[in-house]
């Protein structure tokens, strides 16, 4: 499908006037007036806006698809093209043309100055067009899954340890004390004589813990976490031996902790960190061979004749790259390497018969063909039965009340066991939807000239066949950067910036309405976070930011999203400062995205009302952007449903409250999985939260 093809339906964009535009077509009538009459009378001083008209029309000019726009500057800004790419996956993506305005891309003001001649890097071309993925990769079956070109772009290796910090020795242990604890007649258990280790890459390593009590009990421990190939053995006289093979993937400086835990309160605790070294022999030869294993999967539920398809990785940690073999006889299946990933299998069959499923997989040394070892992927096959919901669909309730209602989306879900039923739900549930990771910068645009559009392209795709609106998040961000943008000097950070807004904008303008422009821009404790926009620029990056998004598209829906505003502090009193500030300097804000992490003991409904109530004040609209409700001590399901209700009727009484999404809606790729906050459970099964969503958007 073309992806630049507006679903007109629920894709038009009819956004109410805020007050910045307003402003601009008023000033823009009485300039006009005044030009009608420049023979008569020269314009008075004191008509409204008169002395800042650079100001007041920065960022109102129009655009029209495939037509350039002129700015007041006389910088030039090619829009969309609907010209095909030319590659073999049916899909048109829009490329950028960019203007040819001499300057440094700086911005004076209100007013934004040209985009930097020549571009400080290159803008996405023929090269960067993706191209058809074979249906046997994923497991789409509505459309064409296209693939990002070329060859893959290896992630920078980043030294967290060095040879510094290893030489100054272990780190201070950290303590727990839990209320109640008394220390001064109940001391903390502790390592003693522990200190960092060297050693070469295979060579066995052992190190023997015993953890002492002063008050003479018989304290336990556990490892925080095992680094592969490492084992802590018990040794029965309460000791225990960490034993480590390091092998050639291992070289560096790694950390191993180890806690000990107090025999009466077992929240009273030390944590003990060590730094080993492993280094590369000089005859690596002398590193022993080992036999590959298969990579961990977790267990997924899946549906009786859906395609699965399951991404398979084998591990070598002597750093060679293992073949597996399908051993299971599986229907209809195909079991390939990936085109772009060598390490990667992936296999694709349709299970016929409903149960669990072992599958079988081995991995053989590319070294040594006798080395090998077998692993197994356990599946739970459900029948379509199981699936089913009674009651209205979520979007049909949301619909009725007049506002959205999304979730962020898994990137590249079809490469997943479950992705058919991911998709389904999402589809029967949902009319909006945000990528969850696929915008992100450093996913986008990871090298200076290179990007990587194909999973936006795919969402986007699946969106319009499915009648969802689509939220673009995010356009800045402080994390999630490539590393050569964090690299770049200060003086051409706003260029870098203002080409990725256009380059980016200019691509999706025609299929998302409503984009996050800047994330997360208010520090943990009020002011601004430090970044590499906020350091390099100050607090001018946002309207910059908004302008220039704002230049791309007018109709677009315009926000900041932030997260920890949901209750009174110094960090939303910071966002109202911003607010302010924003509103009264005309940038092109349209609302505020609220990022609603909570728990299920949030009791500060009061605050949000308010809260939300301010920010209507201010001519701005409100979006929930990224609720989920995790389960806090004592807490239960119902107890979460209590909390997604409240919010919803939070929402439908505020009338600037335009859409509600949850981050996710299953549990099953949720980023705080552990505490089960969202609707679905891992097996596609609803849970009290979701019948409340339903009870609430229903009253």
């Amino acid at each position: 499908m073309d992806i630049t093809a507006k679903n007109q339906q629920n894709m038009t964009k009819t956004k109410q006037q805020p007050h910045w535009q307003q402003l601009t077509q008023t000033i823009g009538r009485n300039l006009a007036l005044c030009l009608s009459l420049i023979l008569l009378s020269a314009c008075s001083s004191s008509d409204d806006g008169s002395s800042d008209t650079a100001g007041a029309t920065a960022g109102t000019t129009s655009a029209t698809a495939g037509n350039a726009t002129s700015d007041s500057a006389g910088n030039t800004e090619g829009s969309t093209s609907a010209n095909t790419s030319g590659d073999t996956s049916g899909n048109t993506a829009g490329s950028t043309t960019e203007g040819t305005a001499t300057d440094s891309g700086s911005t004076t003001g209100a007013t934004l100055g040209p985009l930097p001649n020549p571009p400080l890097s290159a803008a996405p071309g023929q090269d960067d067009e993706p191209i058809a993925e074979a249906a046997s990769f994923n497991t789409v079956t509505q459309f064409q899954v296209v693939r990002d070109p070329g060859p893959r772009i290896a992630k920078p290796q980043t030294v967290t340890l060095t040879d510094e910090d290893f030489n100054a020795g272990p780190p201070p242990p950290v303590i727990s004390v839990p209320n109640g604890v008394d220390t001064s007649t109940n001391a903390v258990p502790f390592f003693e004589n522990l200190t960092n280790v060297e050693v070469f890459a295979g060579d066995l390593l052992e190190i023997v813990y015993k953890p002492i009590d002063p008050d003479g009990d018989s304290p336990g421990m556990f490892p925080n976490e095992l680094v592969e190939g490492s084992t802590f053995d018990d040794n029965f006289d309460g000791s225990k031996t960490y034993r480590w093979l390091p092998l050639q993937m291992d070289v560096g400086i790694t950390e191993f902790t180890v806690t000990a835990i107090d025999s009466d309160n077992q929240q009273y605790r030390a944590a003990y960190t060590i730094r080993i070294k492993v280094n590369l022999p000089d005859d690596p030869s002398s590193i022993p061979n080992v036999a590959p294993t298969l990579d961990e999967y977790d267990l997924h539920t899946v549906r009786v004749n859906d395609p699965v398809v399951l991404e398979l990785k084998g591990i070598d940690l002597n750093g060679d790259i293992p073949t597996l073999e399908l051993i299971s006889n599986l229907p209809n299946a195909t079991f390939e390497q990936h085109p772009r990933f060598n390490e990667i299998y992936t296999l694709r069959f349709i299970p016929d018969a409903v149960g669990p499923i072992n599958i079988d997989v081995l991995a053989r040394d590319s070294v040594d063909s006798s080395l090998s070892s077998t692993g197994t992927v356990t599946l739970n096959v459900l029948a379509e039965s199981d699936f089913a919901r009674s009651g209205q669909r979520l979007k049909d309730l949301a619909s009725a009340k007049g506002i959205r209602i999304g979730y962020a989306s898994l990137q590249s879900y079809y490469h997943r066991a479950d992705g058919v039923i991911y998709a389904d739900t999402a589809a029967s549930e949902f009319n909006f939807v945000t990528p969850e990771s696929a915008m992100k910068m450093s996913q986008v645009n990871p090298e200076p000239g290179r990007y990587q559009f194909a999973d936006v392209d795919n969402l986007v795709t699946f969106a319009q066949l499915n009648n969802m609106d689509i939220h673009g998040h995010p356009i800045l961000w402080h994390r999630e950067l490539p590393q050569w943008i964090i690299d770049e000097p200060a003086t051409s950070i706003e260029g870098h910036m203002r080409e990725y807004i256009v380059r980016l904008m200019n691509r999706y303008k025609d299929n998302i309405d409503v984009w996050d422009v800047v994330n997360e821009p208010v520090g943990d404790n009020g002011g601004f976070r430090d970044s590499v926009w906020f350091n390099a620029l100050g607090e001018s990056y946002i309207d910059t930011a908004f302008r220039q998004a704002n230049e791309i598209d007018p109709d677009a829906t315009l926000l900041i999203n932030e997260f920890d505003i949901n209750f009174d502090g110094p960090k939303v009193d910071s966002l109202f400062s911003l607010l302010d500030g924003l509103i009264s300097r005309n940038v092109p804000i349209d609302g505020v995205g609220f990022q609603l992490h909570l728990f299920s003991s949030y009791n500060q409904q009061n605050e949000l009302e308010q809260i939300f109530a301010q920010v209507a004040n201010r001519d701005l609209d409100i979006y929930i952007t990224e609720l989920d409700v995790a389960l806090a001590d004592g807490g239960n399901f119902d107890v979460q449903a209590q909390v997604y209700s409240s919010i919803i009727d939070i929402c439908l009484a505020q009338p600037r409250c335009k859409a509600i999404q949850t981050w996710g809606f299953t549990d099953q790729y949720s980023f705080r999985e552990i505490f089960e906050p969202l609707m679905f459970d891992k097996a596609y099964q609803t849970k009290p939260a979701y019948n409340a969503m339903q009870d609430a958007l229903s009253q």
